[in-house]
């Protein structure tokens, strides 16, 4: 009798041995958070120009720094009705920007902007008709901020020159500079023998008397300086 008792264990436990060591390993239940959805539309124009140091982004911030979480280039051949999404935004993002960001994922300017406060998963961003253009780029986040406060916004232009929306680019774009002989205040192609350079780079300009140099923040060395050199470098185009 012991025999068979020792025969049936001896099977079973060749059986169970070998359902436990048939190479599948058991499947464990995991959960991926998807994070929340940005869903752009508009009608954007002014893509095409952009050199390849930027790109035209829908880019999550979390409010620390200028430095995008999270990014989804627009293409350059996007012109007219867009549709853009950005999928994968963590709860550390806070923001999300219609901008430009440089080649290390900083932002330079914003053109529109949403708070992510709201709860849904799915948030939509309508911005409507926006020029994305390099030069409404400088003419938002430097012309009309610094700029026309002497030239223009005052119904007085500094040296006769409106740099404000609407007048600046036919104002200085292959222009010759009313104070400095021989120069144009925009050479396209030319960003170092153009005034627009020139005044913002050096401390003292001779024909100058203001020292415009002193309206320079650190974040507009960084970040406005060199967009303004690229757009000339680039041939100062308007759209």
């Amino acid at each position: 009798m012991k025999k068979y008792i020792f025969a049936a264990l001896a099977v079973l436990m060749t059986y169970g041995l070998t359902s436990c060591d048939d190479g599948r390993i058991p499947e464990k239940a995991v959960s991926f958070k998807q994070g929340r959805v940005v869903k752009l539309t508009g009608d954007l124009t002014g893509l095409r120009n952009w050199p390849d140091q930027y790109s035209v982004a829908l880019a999550g911030f979390d409010g620390t720094d200028e430095y995008a979480v999270i990014s989804k280039a627009i293409s350059k051949s996007t012109e007219g009705t867009t549709n853009v999404v950005l999928s994968g935004i963590t709860d550390k993002v806070t923001t999300v920007h219609l901008c430009i960001l440089d080649r290390l994922r900083r932002e330079v300017m914003s053109f529109k902007d949403i708070d992510l406060q709201q709860t849904s998963d799915t948030i939509y961003m309508e911005v409507g008709n926006v020029d994305v253009s390099m030069f409404n780029a400088i003419q938002q986040s430097y012309f009309n901020t610094t700029c026309a406060n002497c030239h223009g916004a005052s119904n007085r232009a500094a040296a006769g020159l409106y740099l404000t929306e609407g007048m600046s680019y036919d104002a200085m774009v292959g222009k010759p500079s009313a104070k400095v002989e021989g120069i144009n205040l925009v050479e396209p192609g030319d960003a170092a023998n153009s005034l627009l350079h020139i005044v913002l780079h050096e401390e003292t300009v001779e024909g100058i008397s203001m020292t415009h140099r002193d309206l320079v923040s650190e974040r507009n060395e960084q970040n406005i300086l060199p967009l303004i050199d690229s757009w000339i470098a680039n041939g100062a185009k308007k759209d």
